[in-house]
């Protein structure tokens, strides 16, 4: 049995390597007076967008704090620098006694490090 297969292989590949090929379409071959494509060293390509690198500023609401962990949960606006919609998500304080003065409730201006390190607060001050 499996040599039969085994030979039906074969001959199926071996008809299909004899069979001929399909013509090129003539738009894909180009005309000998048209100009050269340029080479891809030569094209310029667009520049990636730069990530926020600095401080990064955003508003929002208090939702929760665990100053013995130095993180908090916010709900905070959009920030558009590291393409976040408005959201209630938890951070960490750099500096964890940035956090002894506040409370759940409170409305803040904050900055995150970075886009690099977009979790971490590196500032934050009741509004």
């Amino acid at each position: 049995m499996q040599k039969t297969t085994l030979t039906m292989t074969l001959s199926v590949l071996a008809l299909a390597a004899c069979s001929p090929q399909a013509p090129v379409p003539a738009a894909s071959v180009p005309a000998a007076d048209a100009p050269a494509a340029p080479a891809m060293a030569d094209m310029t390509m667009p520049a990636e967008p730069q990530a926020a690198t600095g401080p990064i500023t955003s508003t929002g609401k208090i939702v929760a704090i665990d100053a013995a962990s130095g993180t908090l949960t916010l709900d905070h606006q959009a920030i558009p620098e590291v393409k976040w919609d408005a959201m209630s998500m938890a951070f960490t304080a750099t500096d964890p006694s940035m956090l002894k003065d506040l409370k759940v409730g409170d409305m803040v201006v904050f900055d995150l490090v970075s886009a690099a390190e977009p979790s971490k607060i590196g500032r934050i001050a009741k509004q």
